[in-house]
């Protein structure tokens, strides 16, 4: 009866999955919570079977013990059949768009717990002679495993683990690209080698026992043996074990600065750049010291680590994540990639070991009474004390989502699965404008104890309800025109993970379609793209990128017809302002490529105040001015600014040969400044950059152009005449300027030596 109850129990698992996000198909996810169902049952059902063999006054002694195991295999390997079933056929009403990997993930965690509980039960009752006891001790086989996987976790830096039943901890839900690791593959073949290595020996033993030839049997246990001890020992190399030292051997070097101490890869960053990077860190040391009142490396004692990972694949192959970057609070240490100063990622992941002197908790995090993690908290400081430059400011976003009806109850958010159940950039941005005002109003001093222990109405006396309507009453008081309104509700319309259709599968061939195309291979780009159009029929997104690789590959009548089939949809189907300015200013471009200027500059023109972003604007501006222009010769330098440019040496070529052509212009002076600026040559682009506010014709063209210009003063030492054109960029039109000027201001201070202002309002 028992034995039934465990087919019951396993079945009735698969369908509960059904209807849960993520584990609604055979995949990963189910994969994972089968795995630790069918070990465990595979365990019990193995223990029951040897106690019903006690019960009988039988033992293996009679019989060759390694065949009872193999005999029991096959029955416990059967258990996974109706639960893989169930989920496989579930796929006939939640769409699998990649049942192969789904199998994979199920044969590599499922199967192979079965195999194991199966192996660990068998030999635990052979040495202590007690189905029962076996089972018990292999339950906390397993838990002691869990606590080992946990606390590699805490303290080591991947975010990625292995377990002996449930396989594989995938790391961040923002990194939804899955496919099967390699590191999975060999893990599981070093725990399947293992348990049959134990089995072998129980052989070997009972061989022995009664006097029967053991020749063959201990050249097996030796050879399993041998093969899982190479592998165990290469499980650094083959990815399924590494710790802090290893990432940083792997890395190849380290430098230390006041405060932090680097692991970065050589080959990545020369001289200079490493320069640049211990004082981008050093600059937001001093920024988030004076916006926290607070000291990390004396707290520590020691110096704060900053792993820096060269690339995206490397980042994946040491840390586990490809697109999220980690900062450990309690373990003073993040990870990240750094490409040039003023990243925001560094100023967000610091800002959280800032937080580690007033974290409650044994790991020095926001909570509820030193126990569960405020997960809202501990993200809304961090992007309150980064408060990025965006054409959004936090405050800006927020009062843009509500005003679109998009943005969730900030209440929701203060409960653990109601921020993870949220799209990320809702999340993180609507606490972090109410972290933010939070501080701005309240004080930095008495965050800290609400941070600390969750006692909201000990802090301010006032309730977590009446903090929210205050704040809601605060960001409603901002005024944002349409065009940022449509690009709030493209940016924060975006599902969750839990809401998405194929979510992993679809990430991962979004992810091999943007590699091939990096490497110029536009086939094969064009050829994922279209399968992934295959799996989303109602979304346009791929009927975009499948237009742009059209254009790539130069097939202008196929791409043009693509993309006025999305220029007509209608109804539902209708494109969001935003996503119908991309496409708009997709069919320009064909258009000037067939040599239709009139027609294209028509098009630029509709595009214009859509929810464009200023870098989008900027360009459009310059496709207007291309198609517009009198001048053939100008017409067609921007022509092959735009289209004929794929390196940087091609930008600055043809920026050059253009300024010979027209050298006052001031568009194509910004132009070729912003080539020279790119190419880190900032004394010879400041000669092109200078001028006096309003130089160029357009704001976002002007703006951007005095940015450049202030960047290259201070790269060159004139630090005082970059901090004048800093401080005329605070009072900018554009909300993305005025944080990047106040930024802009503070790093002339650093730079000059002085100390940076305590705690401001946010801009």
């Amino acid at each position: 009866m028992e034995a039934r109850a465990w087919w019951m129990i396993s079945v009735f698992a698969a369908v509960v999955l059904c209807f849960l996000p993520l584990t609604s198909i055979l995949g990963y996810e189910s994969s994972a919570v089968m795995g630790v169902v069918l070990g465990i049952a595979a365990m019990r059902l193995t223990a029951i079977e040897l106690q019903q063999l006690s019960s009988r006054a039988r033992t293996l002694t009679t019989q060759e013990p390694l065949r009872w195991w193999l005999d029991r295999l096959g029955p416990r390997l059967l258990v996974s059949v109706p639960p893989g079933a169930v989920l496989l056929l579930n796929a006939l009403r939640v769409q699998n768009c990649d049942p192969l990997a789904g199998v994979a993930f199920w044969f590599l965690i499922p199967v192979v717990s079965i195999l194991v509980g199966h192996a660990l039960v068998f030999v635990l009752h052979r040495c202590t002679g007690s189905a029962r006891w076996a089972f018990r001790i292999a339950l906390a086989v397993a838990a002691a495993d869990t606590i080992w996987f946990a606390a590699r976790l805490v303290f080591e830096p991947p975010i990625t683990g292995m377990h002996l039943l449930f396989g594989y901890f995938a790391g961040s839900i923002y990194d939804e690209a899955l496919s099967v690791p390699e590191p999975l593959l060999w893990y599981r073949l070093l725990v399947v080698l293992s348990s049959i290595a134990m089995v072998l020996a129980v052989q070997w033993a009972a061989k022995r026992r009664t006097g029967q030839p053991t020749a063959t049997a201990l050249w097996a246990v030796c050879a399993t043996t041998t093969v899982a001890a190479v592998i165990g020992w290469n499980a650094e190399s083959l990815g399924f074990w590494l710790d802090r030292e290893a990432i940083a051997e792997e890395l190849g070097a380290s430098v230390e600065s006041e405060h932090f101490l680097f692991f970065y890869d050589p080959s990545a960053l020369n001289a200079r750049q490493i320069a640049q990077m211990i004082d981008d860190h050093e600059y937001r040391y001093a920024e988030l010291q004076a916006f926290f009142d607070e000291d990390p490396v004396q707290n520590a004692g020691r110096r704060l680590r900053s792993f820096i990972y060269p690339s995206r694949d490397t980042q994946q192959r040491l840390f586990g994540s490809r697109n999220t970057f980690v900062a450990r609070p309690w373990s003073y240490e993040m990870h990240i990639r750094w490409s040039k100063p003023g990243s925001t990622a560094v100023a967000h992941e610091l800002a959280h070991l800032f937080t580690t002197p007033f974290g409650g908790g044994p790991l020095s995090l926001a909570t509820e009474d030193g126990t569960f993690v405020h997960l809202g908290l501990v993200e809304g400081i961090a992007l309150a004390a980064d408060w990025p430059p965006s054409e959004l400011t936090p405050h800006e976003a927020a009062s843009a989502m509500r005003a679109l009806d998009i943005a969730p109850d900030l209440r929701i958010l203060f409960e653990p699965s109601g921020f993870w159940s949220q799209p990320s950039g809702k999340a993180y941005t609507l606490m972090g404008s109410f972290v933010r005002w939070l501080v701005d109003t309240r004080g930095i001093e008495a965050f800290k104890k609400v941070y600390a222990y969750g006692d909201w109405e000990g802090t301010y006396q006032q309730s977590t309800d009446a903090l929210v309507a205050e704040w809601e009453a605060f960001v409603d008081q901002y005024q944002i025109d349409q065009s940022r309104l449509e690009l709030a509700r493209f940016k924060y319309s975006r599902n969750t993970i839990f809401k998405k259709v194929c979510a992993r599968s679809i990430a991962e061939l979004k992810r091999r379609a943007d590699n091939a195309k990096r490497r110029g291979d536009y086939t094969q780009a064009l050829a994922l793209q279209q399968e992934i159009l295959g799996f989303q029929q109602g979304t346009p997104e791929p009927g975009l990128e499948i237009a742009r690789l059209l254009v790539d590959l130069e097939q202008w009548e196929e791409a043009q017809q693509l993309v006025d089939e999305l220029r007509n949809r209608t109804g539902r189907r209708a494109l969001k302002p935003r996503t119908r300015a991309v496409v708009e200013q997709l069919r320009a471009d064909i258009l000037w490529q067939a040599d239709q200027q009139d027609a294209a500059a028509e098009g630029y023109r509709r595009c214009l105040g859509w929810g464009l972003s200023d870098a989008e604007r900027r360009t459009l501006t310059l496709k207007l001015f291309g198609t517009t222009t009198d001048d053939t010769d100008t017409r067609t330098f921007v022509f092959d600014y735009i289209f004929a440019s794929d390196t940087r040496s091609q930008y600055l070529w043809t920026a050059r040969n253009w300024a010979a052509h027209t050298p006052d212009d001031p568009l194509v002076r910004y132009l070729l400044g912003y080539q020279l600026t790119a190419a880190r040559m900032p004394g010879e682009a400041i000669d092109y950059l200078a001028g006096p506010p309003g130089t160029l014709s357009t704001t976002e063209l002007d703006e951007q152009r005095q940015i450049l210009l202030a960047r290259a003063l201070s790269r060159t030492g004139q630090f005082d005449d970059a901090r004048s054109v800093w401080e005329h960029l605070l009072n900018a039109h554009s909300s993305r300027t005025r944080l990047l000027a106040a930024e802009g201001v503070d790093r002339v201070r650093f730079a000059q030596g002085e100390s940076l202002p305590t705690h401001t309002v946010a801009p």
